[in-house]
């Protein structure tokens, strides 16, 4: 009897521990089966792409143009000698400001004086002929074609001795009014041709002006009195208020461009010098209204006239457009459809957008 209670007690133990480890079990993979159920059923919110937008609207539709060029007085004198010949003197230098009348540059006159005699020794010669063919005209033994003929020889002296003195007087090179030199351009004892420049003079009194170049399709923009904005590099972060002064009616040879001349305003302290480099910014005034425009960086990849830009939708959503483009103006692109006034646009951070992104504008 004490066997047989023994061995039903060593089951009863043996059987205890199986029925536990059974039960943590069950407990265990509800506990796994509840909680991989309760992950599957709850989405992760995608988060908001930061961006900056802008709101599209009218701007007037002057175009702007922009072009480099040189400043110079507004009437410059390239000066040279009538005839050719040996310079004798350079009286000034670049930068030294002259008075009108005033002596600059001679030329050596030996052979200008020689000229000059010989046509007067000439015009002697033919004045005692005529006197002498008219004598012997009236004493019937001249023909009367001949004392016609000695008088039209002493005519055509006179004519030839005016000339030789005008030559002669050319020989030196007056200031035509008062300015300063902005070039020499020989030295003294070179041989010059006749009418080539050595040396170019301002004028004074007629103020500074920038002069600079542009292509044919702007030029067709820009009337006389348009308004421009002007940078001289002397003077940096300064702004000069300018107008078109004169539009070239042909193009330079040598550029293919087509001068257009500022005039410079007169400032206290701000001294314009030949030769300085500016940028002008020319408005238009052919204007044809008001047209949609957005920023540059708003519009990404296109092709010919086609371009992406993102907007952003009632409920904040990115959303692709195509748009057509057409002129650039400094930093804002000229739409010409795909979008309507009042549509907000990306203008910061559309690189990163994907369409129908939810997007957090910034302010």
């Amino acid at each position: 009897m004490l066997s047989h209670g023994r061995m039903h007690d060593t089951r009863a133990n043996h059987t205890r521990p199986s029925h536990l480890l059974l039960m943590a079990t069950l407990i265990a993979s509800s506990v796994f089966f509840m909680t991989g159920c309760s992950n599957e059923v709850t989405p992760v919110a995608a988060p908001a792409q930061p961006v900056r937008v802008v709101v599209v609207g009218h701007d007037s539709s002057a175009h702007t143009d922009v072009a480099t060029g040189l400043v110079g007085s507004q009437e410059e004198f390239r000066l040279g000698f009538k005839t050719g010949g040996l310079i004798s003197r350079m009286l000034v230098e670049a930068g030294d400001s002259v008075k009108a009348g005033q002596t600059l540059a001679t030329l050596d006159t030996t052979e200008l004086d020689a000229q000059v005699r010989q046509i007067s020794e000439s015009l002697s010669k033919a004045k005692r002929d005529a006197v002498r063919a008219e004598t012997l005209f009236k004493q019937g033994v001249l023909a009367e074609q001949a004392a016609q003929d000695a008088r039209t020889q002493v005519a055509m002296m006179e004519s030839n001795l005016s000339a030789a003195r005008f030559n002669r007087q050319q020989a030196v090179i007056v200031a035509p009014a008062n300015g300063v030199v902005l070039q020499r351009l020989a030295e003294a004892r070179e041989v010059t041709a006749p009418g080539t420049p050595v040396m170019v003079v301002s004028r004074a009194d007629q103020g500074w002006v920038l002069r600079v170049g542009l292509n044919d399709q702007a030029a067709t923009r820009v009337n006389v009195g348009d308004g421009a904005l002007v940078r001289i590099n002397a003077y940096p972060g300064q702004s000069f208020n300018s107008r078109v002064k004169e539009v070239g009616a042909a193009t330079d040879p040598r550029t293919g461009t087509i001068t257009v001349t500022l005039a410079l305003p007169s400032i206290a302290g701000v001294k314009f010098i030949a030769g300085q480099v500016g940028e002008a910014q020319l408005l238009s005034s052919k204007s044809s209204g008001q047209q949609l425009t957005v920023p540059l960086g708003a519009v990404l990849e296109g092709q010919d006239k086609k371009a992406k830009v993102y907007i952003v939708d009632a409920q904040n959503k990115a959303q692709q457009n195509i748009i057509d483009v057409g002129a650039i103006q400094d930093d804002r692109v000229i739409v010409t459809a795909g979008l309507k006034a009042g549509q907000r646009v990306v203008s910061e951070g559309a690189a990163w957008l994907n369409p129908g992104m939810p997007v957090r504008v910034l302010r």
